[in-house]
C-alpha cells in the first residue's frame, strides 16, 4: 500500500477515427509490453528522443507510413498486419478522445476515453498500465552492462565497423548478439553519447538520413 504519494494528471485530447485509434493503441501497447520507454522506442527509430512522446500525446496527429513501418521492424513486430484490427467493423465517422496519464510514484496509467453523443459522458475505450522508466531499481547491474557495452562500443569503432553509417537499431542489435543478452536500449544510449563528445579516434558523428538518425566515425564523415 502507498502513502502519501503523489498523482500527477495529464489530459491530451484528439478527434480522429476509431481505426487511427485503434493503431494508437497497439502502438503504445506494443512499446510497454516490450518494456521500453517513448525515449528507448524513439532512439531505435532513429528519431528525436520525444518523438514517441508527441505520438502519445497527439502532438503528432498523423504518423508517416515509413515511421510505422521502422516502429514496427524495430520492435521486431511479427507482421505490420499483426498491428491490424482484423474483422472489426470500425466507422468512419471522427470522434472525440481523451487520453488520461496518471503519474503515481512508481508507474504510469494510461486511460482513452471516448466522448459520447450524450455531452459529459465518457466510455473507456482501455487502461494500461506503464512502470516508471526514469527509476533505475537495479544501478548495479546497470552499471556493469554500461561497462560491457562501452567495451563493445569501442573495439566496434576501432575495426572500423562505423566506417559507414550504422541506425541505431542495428547497433542494438548487434550488441545483443555479442553479449548474448538484450540490451537496455537507454545503455547503449549513453554510451554513444558518450562518444558523440569524445575528441579522439573513439569520436563518433550522428547525422541524419533519410530514415533517421545515424551514427558514423568521425574520420569517416567526409
Amino acid at each position: 500500500m502507498r502513502n502519501n504519494f503523489k498523482v500527477f494528471k495529464r489530459v491530451y485530447k484528439h478527434r480522429c477515427q476509431p481505426l487511427e485509434m485503434q493503431f494508437f493503441y497497439r502502438m503504445i501497447l506494443q512499446r510497454i509490453s516490450n518494456g521500453l520507454s517513448p525515449e528507448e522506442v524513439s532512439f531505435l527509430m532513429g528519431k528525436a528522443l520525444d518523438f514517441i512522446s508527441k505520438v502519445e500525446s497527439f502532438k503528432i496527429k498523423t504518423i508517416l507510413a515509413i515511421d510505422y513501418y521502422i516502429f514496427c521492424r524495430v520492435l521486431e513486430v511479427g507482421s505490420i498486419h499483426a498491428m491490424m484490427p482484423l474483422g472489426m467493423n470500425l466507422s468512419k465517422q471522427k470522434y472525440a478522445y481523451e487520453l488520461h496519464v496518471n503519474t503515481l510514484d512508481d508507474e504510469v496509467i494510461y486511460h482513452l476515453y471516448r466522448l459520447s453523443i450524450e455531452e459529459g459522458v465518457q466510455e473507456i475505450q482501455f487502461k494500461i498500465m506503464d512502470i516508471r522508466h526514469n527509476f533505475d531499481p537495479n544501478k548495479p547491474s546497470t552499471l556493469n552492462e554500461l561497462r560491457k557495452v562501452k567495451r563493445i562500443i569501442e573495439a566496434q569503432v576501432g575495426t572500423g565497423y562505423f566506417n559507414k553509417n550504422r541506425s541505431p537499431y542495428e547497433i542494438h542489435k548487434l550488441v545483443c548478439i555479442i553479449l548474448g543478452t538484450y540490451v537496455k536500449p537507454k545503455n547503449l544510449m549513453k554510451i554513444l553519447e558518450d562518444l558523440l563528445n569524445r575528441s579522439d579516434e573513439l569520436k563518433l558523428i550522428r547525422k541524419e538520413s533519410k530514415y533517421g538518425f545515424v551514427y558514423l566515425s568521425k574520420s569517416y564523415a567526409g
